[in-house]
């Protein structure tokens, strides 16, 4: 169990991980070509840190799992995903992925008499499927206050 002071501090981490994406958001909505600059403060004075705008999408991503208490990784989208990994990684039994992959609903390539799906197409089935189960939910409610 956690104390009080972890807990604040986790909250303040969150908040500050929360503001932080907004901004960086606002600034991925301008229509220019600038770059993001972000002084770097050390012992040894400021530093300029020039990031990539298309690296800033990538950050915002991850300041937004950090503002929810999510630990956030980074791997390789060319990595491919045996199916048990593609399991785990959409929180569901490795029979149900193999259908998902049997139906069609997810592309795989075979290597020997193994699937394998790439991690770039899992994200993106994971990302669509959030997004019908939020549009389900939120038909479900309407239909709901209407009733």
């Amino acid at each position: 169990m956690t104390s009080i002071p972890e807990q604040r501090a986790a909250i303040q981490r969150a908040e500050l991980a929360r503001f932080a994406a907004s901004e960086l958001e606002s600034f991925l909505q301008a229509d220019d070509d600038e770059e993001l600059k972000i002084t770097v403060a050390g012992r040894s004075g400021d530093q300029v840190v020039t990031v990539p705008r298309s690296a800033v999408g990538m950050l915002v991503e991850l300041l937004e799992a950090l503002s929810w208490g999510r630990e956030p990784s980074v791997v390789p989208m060319a990595k491919e995903l045996s199916t048990g990994e593609l399991a785990s990684l959409l929180g569901v039994s490795r029979q149900y992925a193999v259908r998902l992959l049997d139906e069609g609903r997810l592309p795989f390539q075979r290597v020997g008499n193994r699937r394998r799906v790439r991690l770039s197409d899992a994200v993106r089935y994971l990302r669509e499927d959030d997004r019908r189960r939020a549009a389900s939910l939120a038909e479900m409610a309407e239909a709901t206050l209407k009733s």
